[in-house]
């Protein structure tokens, strides 16, 4: 059995970071059972839209027909802009449920103190945290307005702004959002605006840790998304580089269509999984961020400690 990794530790950047996987590495087949349990239909419903707004309604049909339906029908932009406003649905949803999940799975394991939590206890906590979970993103997305502003100004300055400034303001405002999302489906007794002044406190306690931490992890989880997605895109680019045929024919390739099903249904999954995986490593960063400023878990062993020697 994986042992317990103590989230509310007192750790330098790299411990942080070491604990994350470490936690990963015990926990990661729970883990994948509660996404998978609470997002299937959501990986479905994300596959079909992005798969439909990219290559058409037809090419599903072909695929299950065999047959190939006029072009004007598998290029209609009526269906791609329908798809891809119901993807855009979609994934605004994922977004606000999975961060839950993240918040009540840890906070059921950092209560028991217990490898895999249940994944039933764990969606009874997490449902409860949607509509203020909403509110938080609603609010963060009016943020981005003054963040876009920084943004432009930042670009506008030579070198410096594009290559450093810029990253910093996009880095922070999303690890403020996410230690903000975190906190709230964490902590049982706080409301959503609240959260996201917890959030903002807890970025610049230690503010180079927190985005390092953030924007390292982030860049690893997707760096191996994309090699696992490598196949597929590569199958896709060896086939239409090599095809003789004009674009009619490519389109009607059945090995081609069949690639690209594959990919878009792992784009789905590895897009969710993601995200899924990046808010425990803010919540990893929430506990260290926490303990740092507060304490309280320390205070806490040391009052133990002097409860024993009393007995």
């Amino acid at each position: 059995m994986s042992k317990y990794i103590e989230p509310r530790l007192r750790r330098d950047f790299g411990g942080v970071v070491n604990a994350y996987f470490d936690f990963l590495k015990g926990d990661h087949k729970n883990m994948f059972k509660v996404f998978i349990t609470y997002n299937f239909i959501f990986i479905i419903l994300l596959f079909l839209t992005n798969y439909i707004a990219d290559t058409g309604v037809s090419t599903l049909i072909a695929l299950s027909s065999g047959t190939y339906l006029d072009q004007t029908l598998d290029n209609s932009l009526e269906t791609s802009f329908a798809a891809s406003a119901i993807a855009l649905i979609v994934n605004f949803i994922v977004t606000l449920f999975n961060a839950c999940l993240a918040g009540s799975y840890m906070r059921i394991y950092e209560r028991d103190r217990a490898n895999n939590p249940n994944a039933k206890e764990v969606f009874h906590y997490a449902k409860k945290k949607l509509a203020g979970m909403f509110l938080i993103m609603l609010i963060g997305g009016i943020a981005v307005i003054p963040v876009a502003i920084a943004s432009v100004i930042a670009i506008i300055i030579p070198i410096i702004g594009a290559l450093v400034i810029f990253p910093v303001i996009m880095i922070s405002y999303f690890t403020w959002l996410g230690l903000s999302m975190f906190s709230y489906a964490y902590d049982e007794n706080l409301d959503a605006v609240a959260a996201l002044g917890v959030g903002w406190n807890l970025l610049f306690s230690k503010f180079w840790k927190a985005i390092g931490v953030s924007f390292v992890v982030s860049m690893l989880l997707y760096i191996m998304s994309a090699l696992f997605q490598l196949v597929p895109t590569g199958l896709i680019w060896f086939i239409s580089y090599n095809s003789s045929g004009d674009n009619v024919e490519l389109e009607e390739n059945v090995l081609l269509r069949i690639v690209k099903f594959i990919f878009y249904a792992l784009n789905s999954v590895s897009g969710m999984l993601v995200y899924f995986l990046i808010m425990f490593m803010i919540g990893y960063l929430y506990f260290n961020l926490h303990e740092s400023k507060y304490n309280v878990f320390l205070k806490n062993r040391i009052a133990k400690l002097g409860v024993r020697d009393e007995e």
